[in-house]
């Protein structure tokens, strides 16, 4: 449980995680702990002053591991998504195909009809003691006959085979945000797979396909020309912009090492960028000879 809500995994399970880490250094400790039962409100008084320490955490915390999992969330799934840069600037929609596990209806996500497991009485979990005297240890293991589930099948649904849930196909259109980049994720609630009681979450994983010479830094645009001579003797050229075509004067002196800059064509995020042009020539020295 710890893991589960750390801050760093789950920036929302900072206040749990304090629960978590008191109720823990309370029950651990024995004088701690014999304080808390004799305290008025004991939250821990109604559950046994001879029982195992951590039972009375399980209980604490939606009454031990088996219940825990039944109420933890479904199962994300991940999808990559390939985008390109004129989809990324103009918010495009993407319509994607997937197969993902929805709940059984007949057994209404339940796998089948269930029984309190005889191992481990319903408590998901094993309880046992190693070592004598001033070293013995109480250790708690998942139930390997129910896996933590605290019950087993009785009668297994004939449609899902006890797994609660059943493929389906699914076709849903996503918006992609405006400047989203390579290897960004977009996040979907509740169309990932079924498990557990609850809908996991669909991640798409974007990843850029840069076509026609255009290319992205930060919220910039980057295009790769190649001028011809006719090119030059116009002093113009055009570039296809996802925002509408773009006529650019080309000045008087011209270098391969330094790109046109034009401002404000690039993404309006953070920042409004620019749109940088690097030049190459392709000249043909005879025609240029010629002329």
């Amino acid at each position: 449980m710890a893991k589960e809500y750390h801050p760093d995994k789950n920036p929302e399970g900072a206040e749990k995680f304090k629960e978590i880490s008191e109720a823990y250094e309370t029950l651990s400790d024995p004088q701690k702990r014999a304080k808390y039962e004799n305290e008025k409100n004991n939250p821990f008084a109604n559950m046994g002053g001879g029982e195992n320490p951590f039972d009375i955490f399980n209980q604490m915390f939606n009454g031990g591991m088996g219940r825990r999992q039944a109420q933890r969330r479904g199962k994300d799934k991940v999808l990559s998504l390939v985008i390109t840069l004129s989809e990324s600037f103009l918010n495009s929609d993407k319509v994607i195909d997937y197969v993902r596990n929805i709940k059984c209806e007949p057994c209404n996500g339940t796998g089948g009809e269930k029984q309190v497991c005889s191992k481990c009485r319903g408590k998901g979990q094993i309880i046992f003691r190693t070592g004598t005297g001033f070293f013995m240890q109480t250790v708690a293991q998942v139930c390997d006959a129910c896996n933590g589930a605290g019950t087993t099948f009785k009668n297994v649904c004939n449609v899902c085979k006890g797994n609660s849930s059943v493929p389906k196909s699914e076709k849903i259109s996503i918006k992609i945000p405006h400047g989203s980049d390579d290897g960004e994720m977009l996040r979907i609630n509740d169309m990932g797979d079924f498990q557990d009681g609850g809908y996991g979450d669909l991640i798409v994983k974007l990843s850029m396909a840069y076509t026609d010479g255009m290319g992205k830094d930060g919220d910039n645009i980057i295009y790769n020309i190649l001028l011809t001579l006719e090119d030059l003797k116009k002093g113009e050229f055009e570039v296809e912009h996802p925002d509408g075509k773009l006529t650019i004067k080309l000045p008087s002196s011209i270098t391969t090492q330094t790109p046109l800059r034009v401002r404000g064509k690039g993404f309006k995020r953070h920042t409004i960028g620019d749109c940088y042009l690097n030049i190459d020539l392709n000249i043909d020295r005879n025609q240029l000879i010629n002329n």
